[in-house]
């Protein structure tokens, strides 16, 4: 789950360049389970992979539908939840999972798995490229939003299906330092990113913003707050 060098040994890549490196999607059927407003499924398009993308929240979605109007690609999204895909058996090359296995209700996440079994067809690839629980930007936002139990489980939910449909091809893991101009940056983004942790994030702001001056680095134009993902590849078998 935690790479075996620090976060700051670790090579610098974006989660799009982590993803143009590690899949080929030119021609592929591409499902983005978690879509979110659409900016890695339209990047994926980009790439030129034929895309779907499924997320249960409807405003994310009209949001994902814009921008890739305003970029041209055709993408299919429809509301939908992981644990329940609506398609058809054997329909996608590749299903991602780009940031959305542990928002997934850990009861389900192993049925959201399976499902993605089922929606492979034949050496189909399962893309999983989640944040590690670990590092300054980790560390500075856990008041607020700790999410150490839910990744653990989410990984957890991947050896298990090694065991049966998938077989693991690849663990790889990155840095993705967050850059700010200072706390009052961070904390914009912040809220801009999730809005509804607004009440939260005032309650613990002392704290948080303690965290953030020991552990920002400082940089030109502002700081930095250490952060890292991982991608595990796996292929459907059987």
């Amino acid at each position: 789950m935690y790479p075996e060098k620090a976060i700051s040994a670790l090579p610098e890549k974006s989660v799009t360049a982590l993803a143009a490196e590690l899949l080929d999607v030119m021609g592929a059927s591409v499902l983005d389970v978690g879509c979110g407003p659409g900016a890695f499924t339209c990047f994926l398009a980009e790439c030129g992979a034929d895309m779907s993308g499924i997320d249960p929240n409807e405003d994310r979605l009209e949001k994902a539908a814009l921008l890739a109007r305003e970029d041209s690609y055709e993408i299919d999204f429809r509301v939908g939840v992981a644990e329940d895909l609506p398609f058809e058996d054997d329909t996608f090359d590749i299903v991602a999972f780009s940031n959305s296995l542990h928002h997934v209700p850990v009861g389900v996440i192993p049925k959201a798995l399976e499902e993605a079994a089922r929606v492979l067809g034949d050496d189909g690839l399962l893309y999983v490229m989640e944040p590690i629980p670990s590092g300054g930007y980790f560390e500075v936002c856990q008041p607020m939003n700790d999410e150490t139990d839910v990744r653990t489980i989410a990984y957890e939910a991947l050896g298990v299906i090694c065991k049966g449909p998938f077989e693991a091809l690849s663990e790889t893991f990155a840095s993705t330092p967050k850059r700010y101009r200072n706390f009052d940056d961070f904390r914009e983004k912040s809220l801009a990113r999730n809005p509804q942790r607004t009440e939260l994030f005032e309650q613990h702001q002392a704290e948080i913003a303690a965290r953030f001056d020991k552990l920002a680095e400082e940089a030109v134009g502002g700081f930095i707050l250490a952060a890292a993902v991982r991608v595990n590849l796996l292929r459907k078998v059987g």
